[in-house]
C-alpha cells in the first residue's frame, strides 16, 4: 500500500511498539541525513514557454532546458513531463460547423424542441469507409525458434510496394430478447479491382486469360461503381428480412458536407436507398 519494502514496515512497527510500552510519544524520525545529490528541479513555466517545434523529442527538450537527456527521462517517469501526441484537426469554417450541427439535430426524435430529447437508434444506417492495404511490409517482426532461420523475402522493389484499396460496410448489430446476435452488421469488405485479359503469353498465364488488377487511382467514378455494383447488392442480400421494406442510409466517412456530383446525379454525404 505504501510502496515500501516489508522490512521497512516491520522496523517502524517494532519501533512504535517499543515507544508504546515505554509510554513515549510516537517518533519515527530518522537520524540519517540526505547527503546525496539533490534532485534537479525544472520550473513548469520554463517548459510551457517553449514553442512546439522545439519540444518534439527528448534530446531537443533536454537541450532547451539545459539538462541531460537521462535527467529528462527520469522526469518523464515521475510524471513531471508528459508525452503528448498532437493531432492535426480539420479547419472547419462557419458553414461546415452549421452543417454538422444541423446533421446532429436531424438525428433527434420528436416533433418540437421540447420532445427532441433522444437520438435515433440508427438501425437503418450503413457506414462505409476506405482503407489502403499494402501487399507486404518492408520489415516484419516474427518470433522464431532457437535454431530456426528467418525466411528470405524478396520483391520487385522494397520502396514501391503494391497496394490496394478496400471499402468496408457495416451496420448496427441486432440482438433478440435472449441477447443472442441475430445480425452482426458485417455487410462486407470490397476491393477496388478489375478484370483484364492478358495481352501476351508468359510463363504464368496464356494470352487472353483474365487477370485481376488493382485500381491505382480511386476517383468518383470508381466509388460510384462500388456503391451500385458491390455495396448496395450486399445490403439487399444480407439485411434482416424481418424488418420489412425500409429506407437505408449509407453514411460515408470523411465525406464533404456540400453536394457531390456523380455522373448526372447529385447526392449528399448520406445516400439513401429503399428496398
Amino acid at each position: 500500500m505504501y510502496n515500501v519494502h516489508p522490512k521497512t514496515v516491520r522496523r517502524i512497527w517494532k519501533q512504535a511498539r517499543a515507544q508504546k510500552v515505554a509510554f513515549q510519544r510516537y517518533n519515527m524520525a530518522t537520524k540519517a541525513k540526505n547527503a546525496g545529490r539533490k534532485r534537479i528541479q525544472v520550473e513548469q513555466d520554463t517548459i510551457t514557454s517553449l514553442t512546439m517545434g522545439d519540444i518534439t523529442c527528448i534530446r531537443d527538450l533536454a537541450e532547451m532546458l539545459d539538462i541531460g537527456p537521462t535527467t529528462l527521462w527520469r522526469m518523464i517517469k515521475r510524471g513531471d513531463v508528459r508525452a503528448h501526441t498532437n493531432p492535426l484537426h480539420p479547419g472547419l469554417q462557419n458553414p461546415n460547423m452549421l452543417q454538422r450541427v444541423k446533421w446532429v439535430i436531424d438525428l433527434l426524435e420528436g416533433d418540437n424542441p421540447q420532445t427532441k430529447r433522444q437520438y435515433q437508434p440508427m438501425f437503418d444506417f450503413v457506414d462505409i469507409d476506405e482503407k489502403w492495404f499494402y501487399l507486404s511490409k518492408k520489415t516484419q517482426r516474427v518470433y522464431l525458434g532457437k535454431h530456426e532461420r528467418g525466411k528470405y523475402r524478396s520483391g520487385r522493389s522494397s520502396k514501391f510496394i503494391p497496394k490496394v484499396m478496400f471499402t468496408a460496410a457495416v451496420a448496427r448489430p441486432r440482438f433478440n430478447a435472449q441477447n443472442e446476435c441475430t445480425f452482426d452488421g458485417k455487410l462486407g469488405i470490397f476491393p477496388f479491382t478489375y478484370q483484364e485479359a492478358a495481352k501476351r503469353n508468359s510463363k504464368n498465364r496464356d494470352k487472353g486469360t483474365m487477370v485481376t488488377k488493382v485500381v491505382e487511382s480511386v476517383r468518383k467514378e470508381e466509388t460510384r461503381d462500388m456503391l451500385i455494383n458491390q455495396i448496395v447488392p450486399a445490403i439487399m442480400q444480407k439485411w434482416p428480412p424481418s424488418e420489412g421494406p425500409k429506407t437505408i442510409f449509407i453514411q460515408q466517412d470523411n465525406a464533404r458536407l456540400n453536394l457531390m456530383q456523380y455522373g448526372n446525379k447529385h447526392i449528399n454525404k448520406v445516400t439513401s436507398l429503399s428496398f
